[in-house]
């Protein structure tokens, strides 16, 4: 199984006008762009995704959106409760083991969540200090997923990486 783990866009400042709740800020203008231009990158990479699994805030909701429309995947767009800033592993891993039979998955997020599932994933412990930049990706790779020392860190690719290419 390939897990592709992807933080969401630049988004709207938490103080910025209009903005109540950290979880509707919106991706900025340069966030979308630059969103798009990174799923383009990964297609072109031959990702195949299976399913993408996202958090319901909006800036995450939006750069699913644009990866779902990229890969043609908008039907297999799902959204998990468990994928908020301090979601924790072990939930988002029991989730996707009971509810998503796929070789390819990808799920877009928020730090400190994402770097502690990496964590969890690969040392099985929450020590590895691993940050995934806004647009960044990181590929696991896995036999069986579960908590503990079982997946391998395929890579991990900056936007400004992404964008190059």
């Amino acid at each position: 199984m390939k897990i592709y783990l992807m933080r969401h866009g630049i988004a709207c400042e938490p103080d910025g006008p209009g903005v109540e709740v950290d979880s509707q800020r919106p991706l900025t203008a340069k966030g979308r762009d630059k969103i798009s231009k990174i799923a383009h990158t990964l297609k072109k990479l031959d990702i195949k995704p299976d399913l993408i699994l996202s958090s319901p805030y909006v800036r995450a909701e939006q750069t699913a959106t644009i990866l779902a429309k990229e890969f043609d995947l908008r039907k297999n767009l799902k959204f998990s409760d468990l994928l908020v800033p301090t979601g924790k592993a072990e939930a988002i891993i029991s989730q996707i083991v009971e509810n998503y039979k796929v070789e390819e998955l990808v799920i877009v997020g928020h730090e400190p969540c994402l770097s502690l599932l990496v964590s969890a994933l690969t040392v099985f412990s929450l020590d590895l200090s691993i940050h995934i930049k806004k647009g960044g990706v990181c590929c696991l790779s896995a036999d069986a997923l579960r908590i503990e020392r079982r997946a391998t860190i395929e890579w991990l690719l900056t936007p400004k990486i992404l964008l190059k290419a």
